[in-house]
């Protein structure tokens, strides 16, 4: 993810949320004079937000990829692409379940979703870094 986005996208994307926390703000106020003066801003950080969405979305379809990969390759060890998994008597996911068993794709699913939440905590990029990552790179140009 560092490698995709970079601490100047990063600087970015924080600055957006910072538009988007005072627009909301002014809008919660009333301040008609402040909206004003935000909207003329608000489609540069509307390209901003595009450009660091889109990066994302390549990331996750990468790691998507990765993760599928992965599970096909398992797959023969453990048997065919049919059912799983059996779940309790009366539970049925919608789109991921037949009855109460769950097939490959469901497993897959909830895999990817299970394992994705915590790595995406333990591997994101947070503010205060790309502060300091950038400071860095201000004092090695002088």
């Amino acid at each position: 993810r560092r490698r995709l986005i970079g601490p100047e996208e990063m600087a970015k994307m924080k600055e957006a949320q910072e538009f988007q926390r005072k627009l909301l703000q002014a809008q919660k106020k009333g301040d008609k004079k402040l909206i004003q003066k935000l909207k003329r801003k608000e489609e540069y950080y509307q390209k901003i937000s595009a450009e660091v969405m889109k990066k994302n979305m390549i990331l996750m379809f990468v790691s998507l990829g990765i993760f599928y990969a992965v599970f096909m390759a398992l797959t023969p060890l453990y048997g065919s692409v049919g059912v799983v998994a059996s779940l309790p008597s009366d539970l049925t996911i919608p789109f991921i379940s037949q009855g109460n068993k769950l097939t490959f794709i469901g497993w897959y699913i909830l895999a990817l979703l299970a394992a994705g939440m915590p790595m995406g905590k333990i591997f994101e990029v947070k503010p205060e870094e790309v502060e300091s990552y950038a400071k860095k790179g201000v004092k090695d140009e002088k």
